[in-house]
């Protein structure tokens, strides 16, 4: 686990350079995930396809894995949501009547 004392603070030059690399691997592996699926889509007939989705079903129906798969495959996977806790900065604003100090001011600066 990281330790506050052995982070550092990176350059922006160093932060964009990450990113660019990040989004260069990202979309390698876009990349490969597209060409297996078309694979994958190019070599079962669909036949196959029917077969698969018909076992995927009776299996959904006796087991929570299976409706899983089934249910992530169909694009209905519920969102994974992480709890985090925010601490922000408190703030004590003490409201002062100034207008005696306003009429002395004033007063005593007026433009003859």
């Amino acid at each position: 686990m990281a330790n506050e004392e052995n982070l550092r603070k990176l350059t922006t030059k160093e932060a964009r350079e990450i990113g660019r690399k990040g989004g260069i691997r990202s979309g390698e592996a876009r990349k490969e995930k597209k060409l297996f699926k078309e694979e994958i889509l190019k070599r079962m007939g669909e036949k196959d396809w029917n077969d698969i989705v018909d076992k995927l079903i009776e299996r959904a129906k006796k087991n929570d894995k299976s409706f899983e798969v089934l249910r992530d495959t169909i694009g209905q996977k519920p969102k994974e949501e992480v709890e985090h806790e925010v601490k922000l900065p408190v703030f004590n604003i003490e409201v002062v009547d100034n207008s005696e100090l306003e009429k002395e001011f004033f007063n005593d600066n007026e433009v003859e």
